[in-house]
């Protein structure tokens, strides 16, 4: 199946399970906020880089057990080798635009499954020569959107806070044709882990009014 039609599709589903008047209502909006870790196939075991994601989500309810949620979010990705002699750095920053349908599978465990287009804001490569450091801007260099194929398992830890952890696997490259960043010709797709928390905006609020 084409993205476009993956797309699509994911658009008509969401479409009905917002606007369905029988059965919908929203449920919750609030923030999100965690840690990020991240890797471009290719550039080898051990090339993890951490970062930090920020944005908002909203809730709607389908059934007592299924719903859609909307999330908007900041994310920095990419890749370090940890190496400060050779360096072969590359940051990646995004806006997330995620569309993650939730199963609850009891009162306090709920299993995410989504797509997760993103748009490419901006980034660096940073390398070595000969000792001395390097450094590119990616802008123009890098597919300007990203598409994600997204599941995790969530955890309330009660009606205000929820923890969870997700992983993301690219199926977009960030190069298709010059490939500056993957060795032995592999395409460079990304990878990811999050950890993450999540606070209702009502209890932002009472936090906000004290």
């Amino acid at each position: 199946m084409k993205i476009k039609q993956i797309i699509i599709f994911t658009s008509l589903v969401t479409i009905w399970l917002v606007y369905k008047p029988t059965k919908l209502k929203a449920q919750d909006y609030g923030l999100k906020a965690g840690a990020v870790f991240s890797t471009i196939n290719g550039q080898g075991s051990g090339s993890i880089k951490p970062g930090l994601q920020l944005g908002g989500y909203k809730k709607f309810g389908a059934t007592e057990k299924l719903f859609v949620q909307m999330e908007a979010m900041f994310s920095q990705k990419g890749s370090w080798n940890w190496d400060s002699v050779n360096q072969n750095n590359i940051n990646l920053y995004y806006f997330d635009f995620a569309i993650m349908f939730g199963i609850l599978l009891d009162e306090k465990f709920t299993l995410n499954l989504g797509i997760q287009p993103s748009i490419f804001l901006g980034g660096n490569y940073k390398y070595s020569i000969n000792g001395q450091e390097q450094k590119e801007s990616l802008s123009g260099r890098v597919s300007a959107m990203d598409y994600a194929t997204v599941f995790g398992l969530e955890y309330d830890l009660n009606e205000n806070y929820t923890i969870g952890g997700r992983f993301n696997y690219s199926f977009v490259p960030l190069q298709s044709y010059e490939n500056d960043f993957a060795n032995n010709r592999e395409l460079p797709f990304s990878m990811l882990f999050q950890l993450y928390g999540k606070v209702k905006m009502e209890k932002v609020k009472e936090w906000l009014g004290k």
